[in-house]
């Protein structure tokens, strides 16, 4: 048994004495070491940069209702900030929605009556499709931007009572939304 210990430590410790005899081996290791350091760098970088292209080329719909959706959520989002900070004592004031629904959208329709062999009359809806930009798509009639679910509210001002109250007031008038969906808190 330890002469076969004796022979596969001899091909390692051959193999650890000829790297030692290479000159400045620190050198030559830090800039093996880089140069990973700067592949791996670089290909997560390229590799981030096509994915972010392949994902706005693919679905270039659904990144539009996205976009739409978070930009309405951002705007909804400072107007409420700045209609509930302008309330006497406010001061600074933080806004959070939730919704449980995106963008609603209404396309529209072709209906079209067909007469099965045995007599039977069926209607198929398809959806009226325009070309755009070299793509097929849908006809929108309408989009109905989301209510919020809830929302939380942090205000400088929160803590005097009153104030809580003209917010709580200010938010069901502008949703149409119960007190309970409403949280205010006081902030900093």
């Amino acid at each position: 048994m330890s002469e076969e210990k004796k022979q596969t430590k001899k091909p390692f410790q051959n193999l650890f004495n000829k790297i030692k005899k290479i000159k400045h081996l620190d050198i030559i290791l830090t800039v093996l070491f880089i140069a990973i350091i700067l592949l791996i760098y670089f290909s997560s970088f390229s590799f981030t940069q096509t994915k972010e292209n392949s994902n706005s080329n693919s679905n270039t719909q659904q990144g539009q209702a996205s976009t739409t959706f978070e930009e309405y959520v951002l705007s909804l989002t400072n107007q409420i900030e700045n209609i509930v900070s302008s309330i006497k004592g406010a001061g600074n004031t933080k806004v959070m929605l939730y919704f449980e629904e995106g963008i609603k959208t209404e396309i529209a329709y072709s209906t079209e009556t067909k007469t099965l062999s045995d007599g039977t009359k069926v209607e198929v809806k398809s959806p009226v499709l325009v070309t755009k930009n070299g793509q097929d798509e849908p006809i929108v009639l309408q989009e109905t931007m989301p209510k919020p679910v809830s929302i939380i509210i942090v205000a400088n001002g929160a803590e005097n009572t009153n104030v809580k109250l003209e917010i709580l007031r200010l938010v069901q008038a502008m949703f149409e939304i119960g007190s309970s969906k409403v949280e205010i808190f006081a902030g900093n």
